[in-house]
């Protein structure tokens, strides 16, 4: 699952791994911002500083539980043939 990060200015940035957010705060570039979902705060960042990926939130609306995804979408073209292919990458997701 990933962790989601704020910059020094409270702003949302990309998420990242559990592994990275644990150094991060063993090395004191971060702090926890929130417990539930796990949220980190990074001290030396803004989103000036990042770059940013689209991402998006899907959702589907199932009979008993809605299931919500927050998912990354990269694109690529092959070369030769022209090809378009589509890649989702789930980031972190969760039922209501």
């Amino acid at each position: 699952m990933a962790v989601f990060v704020l910059g020094k200015n409270k702003r949302p940035l990309m998420p990242c791994s559990e592994k990275r957010a644990r150094l991060l705060l063993e090395r004191g570039r971060a702090r926890v911002h929130r417990l539930v979902p796990f949220t980190i705060r990074l001290v030396d960042r803004t989103v000036a500083d990042c770059a940013l990926q689209p991402l998006e939130l899907k959702i589907d609306p199932g009979s008993k539980t809605s299931g919500l995804a927050l998912v990354r979408t990269r694109q690529s073209v092959n070369a030769q043939s022209g090809e378009i292919t589509a890649t989702a990458h789930v980031l972190q997701r969760g039922s209501r």
